[in-house]
This record gives structure tokens, sequence and C-alpha cells, in this order.
């Protein structure tokens, strides 16, 4: 080893340096330190040999210090005991329960499903805070990628982000909606959108999108008239009798709530479906993601055969939350 090398257990080093110093005899040290004499004198000759000093006097008994001795234990004293608050800090944070846990949702369920996680997290996980965010899927990509959420209730796979686990939570039909009580024939919309203006999301939300791709797969020509960014936006002209919608139950449980009345039916031309699933980052979160997927698929649920008691079976599916990459 030349001199000026680390290629040894620097620290080890330094503890029985300190502990030397302490018992002003090495083999005390050693038997306080649980090591041989021969492993103690080994360490000492390794640190003076790495600094290039002396640091005991071996010519005294009890032993000695050199000057440069007695710099390197002023040192070694703060060293010592930085490293012991570093192991207490560590052994606290991980005996500690989650501190924050950052949650993306889609907005349309937000509300649906604040109350319950927030329980979940308090009393089931011990976490203290709890921060919510409400936007639509394309925002979840950003928030995940950036690390300002752990994990997001969501509409895309995200397959652009790679370390994500993925729980499905359930399968959902689009379904064609109408105004209360609405008695016109709902068995061609291109028919149905002469007597009722077509409400749609934006091209620039993941539902818009996907809804006009599959109306243009289909040869569906609708007249862009009304369209907006969230649910209840698109819905409340629907219930004002203004026009028809197509959504998904669980694009629906907002608008019910806040009393909005409409009409549902099932489309009149091939289906669409689209999947909710959670995706959190890999191994990161131990069995939290798991039960908030969980949690979720019960609350939708209960949501949606409150708010849409006649709605077939069939029209939604929970999946169980059972993890995939």
């Amino acid at each position: 080893m030349k001199s000026g090398s680390f290629d040894f257990n620097l620290f080890r080093s330094i503890e029985v340096f300190a502990a030397v110093v302490e018992t002003r005899h090495v083999t005390q040290a050693a038997q306080m330190l649980g090591i041989t004499q021969s492993a103690a004198s080994q360490h000492l000759k390794n640190l003076e040999t790495a600094l290039g000093v002396s640091l005991i006097d071996r010519n005294l008994r009890p032993i000695e210090l050199t000057k440069a001795g007695i710099a390197l234990h002023r040192r070694a004293i703060v060293i010592l005991a930085e490293v012991e608050g570093l192991r207490t800090d560590a052994r606290r944070v991980n005996a500690a329960p989650l501190p924050l846990l950052r949650v993306a949702l889609l907005a349309s369920i937000a509300t649906t499903l604040a109350p319950a996680l927030s329980v979940l997290a308090r009393k089931t996980f011990v976490i203290p805070e709890l921060s919510l965010f409400a936007g639509l899927a394309t925002d979840h990509v950003a928030l995940l990628r950036a690390r300002r959420a752990d994990l997001a209730v969501t509409s895309g796979e995200l397959f652009e982000i790679e370390g994500l686990t993925r729980y499905p939570i359930m399968t959902e039909k689009f379904l064609l909606v109408t105004p209360k009580g609405f008695a016109g024939d709902v068995g061609d919309i291109v028919k149905l959108s002469k007597k009722l203006a077509f409400v749609r999301f934006s091209r620039e939300t993941p539902v818009g999108l996907r809804v006009d791709q599959h109306l243009s797969r289909l040869r569906i020509e609708i007249p862009r008239t009304m369209e907006g960014d969230r649910s209840s936006v698109v819905m409340a002209p629907v219930a004002a009798g203004m026009g028809f919608a197509i959504l998904t139950p669980t694009l629906l449980i907002d608008g019910l709530a806040e009393g909005m009345e409409i009409d549902v039916h099932a489309l009149p031309f091939t289906g669409l479906s689209r999947n909710i699933l959670l995706v959190a980052r890999e191994r990161e979160l131990g069995n939290i993601p798991e039960a908030f997927a969980a949690r979720t698929a019960e609350v939708l649920t209960h949501a949606i055969s409150t708010r849409l008691p006649g709605l077939p079976a069939d029209c939604y599916v929970v999946d169980r939350p059972a993890a995939h990459d």
C-alpha cells in the first residue's frame, strides 16, 4: 500500500484509533471493539501509512499521541459522531411511515376518490401527508417523469415511461348520453346530430382523441359544434337539453353527483372501451400501490352502482388489481 492510498477500511481504522486514544492501550481498544489485538494494530498501521504520519508515540507507556495524532483525534470525534448520526437517522427513516405520498388522479374521478384514498393513506399506512393532483392522463406522464407523483390512477398505459408497474382497476364501455327524457331516435348518431349538438371532449384530451379516432375509423362524420376539456363541462349542455355526448360510466360520476340528469344508451355502432389502471414506479412503495388500486376499484364500483343503478352489468368490469410490468 502506497502512502496516501485509502485502499482499506478507513472508517474502521479511525474507529480503532479513537478507541486506542480513549483506552490508551491497543489491547483494551481491541477488546472494546470485539477484534483481536493484532487486527487493531494493523488498522493503526494502515491509517498511519495512508496518512504518511505517525499518530502514536510507541516509546511511551501508556500510549501518547503525536502532534499529528492529536490533530486527527479532534477530526475523528467529529467524523464518528456524524456517522453515528447518519446511522440513527437511517434507522429512524426506515422504521417510520412514508412521510408523503403524491397521487395523480383523473380529474373526472378525483373528487370521488379523494376521501377514501386519504383515509387509506392515513389509517392503513400511517402516511401523514397526502398530495393529490387532478388532471388528464397526459398530465400524469409529466408528473411521473419529473418524479412529482409517486403513483397515478389514470387511463393510459404510460409505456413511454420506463420502470413502472401497472395495476388494472376497471374496463369500461363508452355510452351514448342524451338529455333526460329525450324521445328521439338514438339508433343513428348522425341523424341524432341533426336534432342535438354533439358535445365532445377536445382533441387535446386523451378521451377526445380516442373518440374522434374511433368515429373516423367507422366513417362517421359529425360537425364540431361544442367541446370541453372536463367531463362535467361536456355533460352540462347534455343535461340542459342542448346536446348528446359519448362518455364512460366514470366520466358521468361527477356530473351526476352535481345533480345533472341524463339518460344513457348503448352505442349504436361498434363499441369502444377504455381501461382505468394505477401505475407506480417499480419496487419503491411496497404494497401501497396494490392497496390503492383495490380501494379505487371498490370506490368506483360503488359510485357507479349508486349513481347509475340501471346500468347494464357489462358496461364496466372490475379488474383484479394484480401488478404487471
